[in-house]
């Protein structure tokens, strides 16, 4: 197993590849590519700063010791480069349970429960961008379009890896058609007409 964290402004961005070649691009504590590659490939991804969205590709490489390097593009232009890929483990995360059963919840349609769950969840980690998107996903199913639109914000604001999830999630149907998602989606999913929502 080989691992390396780099830090980009308020970005942490962790890299993991395993001996079949498989890697894992994790940012800000949320997975946001997984590829497999012998020779080396791009992984491409978004994080917002200082509110505003940054285009990352993270290249894997070998050298000519078959040593795995790393390229970092930021928005078009090389942030880092060379880096090496040190052997070892990455920090042990703890699986958050409540998340894990609200997840099967939600695709089961146990929507009630599942939010229940996902609440549950965010006592263990309040920080968790995902957890607020899957609670959108329930709000949104069953048609309570305030709920839906706050996690949604509250996700973006806690940095979700991929905004355009909100565009094509199909869970998600409901919020996208609610005549107040133009509006919150123009801000950048960071307010919406409360006087559309009653």
């Amino acid at each position: 197993m080989q691992y390396q964290k780099i830090i980009s402004k308020n970005t942490v961005i962790e890299f993991h590849n395993n001996w079949l070649g498989q890697e894992t691009v994790i940012v800000n504590g949320q997975i946001v590519s997984k590829k497999s590659s012998m020779m080396g490939i791009h992984h491409n991804f978004t994080a917002l700063e200082d509110g505003k969205q940054v285009r990352f590709v993270l290249t894997s490489k070998m050298d000519m010791n078959g040593s795995v390097l790393l390229d970092l593009r930021r928005n078009g232009k090389i942030a880092q480069k060379d880096i090496p890929v040190d052997f070892g483990f990455g920090p042990k995360e703890t699986p958050n349970k409540a998340k894990q059963k609200g997840l099967t919840l939600l695709m089961n349609y146990d929507l009630e429960e599942a939010l229940e769950e996902f609440k549950k969840a965010l006592d263990v980690n309040p920080e968790d961008p995902e957890i607020y998107f899957h609670m959108a996903c329930a709000y949104s199913v069953l048609e309570e379009p305030l709920e839906g639109f706050e996690c949604l914000k509250k996700a973006v604001a806690l940095r979700l890896p991929n905004n355009e999830t909100i565009l094509n999630h199909d869970m998600l149907a409901f919020l996208r058609m609610h005549e107040a998602f133009e509006g919150f989606l123009n801000s950048k999913f960071t307010k919406y007409d409360t006087k559309l929502l009653k």
